[in-house]
């Protein structure tokens, strides 16, 4: 399959969006017979990412990089432009998931090029390829996510490259549940942890909270909880809301205490690090 797009523009199958969900079993019912549950199903997501690099070699190599860090590559949908000028003769607001640019290009530098771009689109994820530690400070004017050093050792590439792609799934994937009332599509992005009474699971979010029924199993399987992790029976926890671990609770940003069992805490120690600095 021919990942790359023709003057930048995906293929037909992308028309309708970046998503496509495929429910694949049916809410579930408790004891009572009223729908409560989450829905199980499987995301299909398609992922638009441009790349502007004036050096034909090296978009050839970061396609290979690409590769190696994403592993459903047919999912993806790659467009190629040479220079800053070409980009922006094509773009549009919401056209691309994910930019990777080159800082230093003739012309138009990348950075010019992401001030254009954060004229008509706010939430696209840009990164930023450079040759030159010193730029890596140049890029929180049009809140650039991460910086890619031209010249490291492969597995840095993909290490960076996949923590941009766990962004855009975090941000973009929502987490379906039924209660007794009503069905919510609660972004993955804003989900604190999960806690479990039996068969009753509390869903803590950063505005709300929501009650359904169900298994720790179940949702320790779902593929878009990738920065979650186990660290006690009755929780499942979001990484990203940590704000410190103790030697026998974590403590949330929310200022909620999670307690931590002896068996899970240099798991989760380590988890929680590797986690940071994928994200420095």
């Amino acid at each position: 399959m021919d990942l790359s797009a023709t003057n930048g523009l995906c293929p037909l199958r992308l028309s309708v969006g970046s998503f496509r969900l495929e429910i694949l079993d049916k809410i579930r019912y408790n004891r009572c017979g009223d729908k409560c549950g989450f829905i199980k199903s499987r995301m299909v997501i398609y992922m638009r990412l441009a790349m502007c690099d004036d050096e034909k070699k090296f978009l050839d190599e970061l396609k290979g990089l690409i590769a190696k860090s994403y592993p459903d590559i047919e999912k993806l949908c790659i467009s190629e432009f040479d220079s800053g000028e070409q980009f922006l003769s094509q773009f549009k607001a919401n056209q691309f998931d994910v930019i990777i640019l080159d800082i230093e290009m003739k012309k138009l530098t990348g950075l010019q090029v992401a001030e254009k771009i954060r004229e008509t689109d706010k939430f696209v994820i840009i990164a930023f390829l450079t040759s030159h530690q010193e730029f890596a400070t140049s890029g929180y004017e049009v809140n650039a996510f991460r910086y890619l050093l031209k010249g490291q050792p492969e597995h840095m590439y993909i290490k960076q490259l996949r923590s941009i792609f766990n962004e855009y799934h975090q941000t973009h994937m929502t987490f379906p549940v039924q209660t007794s009332n009503n069905v919510f599509n609660i972004s993955v992005s804003d989900i604190l942890y999960f806690e479990i009474f039996k068969r009753t699971v509390v869903l803590h979010t950063t505005t709300d909270k929501y009650q359904f029924n169900g298994k720790l199993s179940e949702i320790e399987e779902d593929e878009r909880l990738v920065n979650f992790i186990k660290p006690h029976k009755s929780y499942y926890v979001n990484l990203a809301y940590i704000d410190n671990i103790e030697p026998s609770k974590i403590i949330m940003k929310n200022g909620d205490k999670i307690p931590l069992s002896r068996n899970s805490k240099q798991s989760v120690t380590d988890k929680f690090i590797s986690f940071l600095t994928v994200r420095c």
